[in-house]
């Protein structure tokens, strides 16, 4: 394939040039079919470093609750819904308006399950807990216990998720997602729906405890696009469940650091297996002192990865210095009324230190963590941006730095030698404004707008 006339991006600008590609690969020379580019920019696909691709398929599937202002809309809304069991998500008290009980959603005659933005926090009604054998009197679950829900309630469109979620993430100019989608599925349908994925995915599986991780045989190559190659643990929860990990306690709840979901020995127990297995090694940590455990677990350790970081303690630093980073800055905004009202004006952590890891050489990427935000790379970069990076560190950050935080050190720019995952936009994609009018991946069309 050719792709002549059009304009490719390079270290920061647009250059009229050609390109040819071979066997998935940029090359000096090649033969047809040639692709009139005039007057089209040729950018690198995207690379989400962490996201959640059957989660992007859950949102758009499920009853999506990002806009629902009150608790008049919220029940009409769920009343609407036709699904046996009302599945919902992405809700959040503050624009809510109301934390949602499971008085509130008994007034329904169906099971409901009503997940939070975050993704942590759960409250179902009494018909929900009695499918999972499970009372609670004011129904919220949290962290592990929303496995078991996931796994009594299973829902059986896996395919139809992941095909929701790869089609959201490849209408954005992302070729390349970081997913960690092993979450009330089974082995089998993971591997069913990865062999057929059109996006290049690095599955991280996830596991409760050490012993799973031990007893899993699946990882490697699934097909020319999909690698199962990273593990995804916990070390804590999330700070709008009030479960991110704290070295004070919250400010609006003082008897409440958060969770610790796993010892220090554990997270050195998985890091250990990962690295005797050639395995990457995920670890979510959010609050500083759940970012503090993963330091001292790790600092023995290279190449495996904090997935969050958002409040980090100036004396981790050194020890984090063999240590990855899949970062959010989009959560620096979206998070400040909720900082404000969790965290004390004094607390002593780096908060969102995002600019300061990048400027002092630390290895970091950059993701949307969707669904728990848009899965719209625009989104995240602009608010990289206003944290300070340049537009060209900021693409840098979200294509050959994921890229290469995988182990592939051929992608993400558009040279020779370089596999061919690119979109094609009509106007400059760095205006932030347009998504790609075509996305390839391994020189093959994958999505055309």
């Amino acid at each position: 394939m050719i792709l002549k006339n059009g304009f490719v991006y390079s270290n920061g600008v647009f250059q009229k040039r050609d390109l040819h590609i071979k066997r998935s690969v940029f090359v000096h020379q090649s033969d047809g079919p040639i692709m009139d580019m005039r007057g089209l920019y040729v950018f690198p696909g995207f690379v989400d470093s962490h996201a959640h691709i059957i989660g992007v398929g859950h949102k758009y599937n499920y009853v999506n609750l990002e806009d629902i202002r009150s608790e008049k809309q919220l029940l009409e809304t769920l009343k609407n819904t036709s699904d046996e069991i009302i599945r919902a998500r992405n809700w959040h008290e503050d624009i809510l308006g109301i934390f949602p009980t499971r008085a509130m959603l008994d007034q329904l005659d169906k099971p409901v399950v009503l997940t939070r933005k975050c993704g942590h926090v759960a409250v179902l009604n009494t018909a929900a807990m009695k499918l999972v054998n499970i009372y609670k009197e004011d129904g919220v679950f949290k962290e592990n216990e929303l496995e078991i829900i996931r796994r009594i309630l299973k829902d059986p469109r896996t395919d139809d998720f992941y095909r929701t979620g790869e089609e959201h993430f490849l209408k954005h100019g992302v070729t390349f997602v970081h997913s960690d989608d092993f979450h009330g599925i089974s082995q089998e349908e993971l591997i069913s729906v990865l062999k057929r994925s059109r996006i290049r995915v690095f599955e991280k599986v996830y596991f409760s405890e050490s012993t799973q991780l031990e007893n899993f045989s699946l990882f490697g190559k699934v097909s020319e696009r999909a690698i199962i190659a990273g593990v995804k643990i916990f070390a804590d929860g999330s700070l709008g469940g009030r479960t991110a990990y704290l070295s004070r306690p919250y400010k609006d709840d003082p008897d409440n650091r958060g969770m610790r979901l796993l010892s220090r020995e554990e997270i050195k127990r998985f890091a250990s297996i990962c690295s005797g297995k050639g395995l990457q090694l995920c670890v979510h940590a959010i609050g500083d002192a759940a970012v503090h455990e993963v330091a001292l677990a790790l600092q023995n350790f290279s190449n495996h990865r904090i997935i969050h970081a958002q409040f980090v303690n100036q004396v981790d630093l050194p020890l984090l210095k063999n240590t990855l980073f899949s970062v959010q800055p989009h959560f620096a905004f979206e998070d400040e009324k909720m900082v404000s009202n969790r965290l004390a004006e004094d607390y002593p952590a780096l908060a969102y230190p995002f600019l300061k890891l990048k400027r002092s050489g630390f290895r970091i990427s950059f993701s949307t963590d969707a669904p728990v935000s848009p899965e719209d790379p625009k989104y995240v970069i602009q608010s990289a941006l206003k944290m300070g990076f340049s537009i060209e560190e900021a693409i840098e950050l979200y294509t050959t730095a994921g890229a290469e935080m995988a182990g592939i050190e051929n992608l993400g720019r558009l040279e020779v030698g370089y596999l061919a995952d690119f979109s094609v936009y009509e106007r400059s994609p760095l205006l932030l404004e347009d998504d790609p009018v075509a996305v390839f991946v391994e020189g093959e069309k994958v999505f055309e707008k």
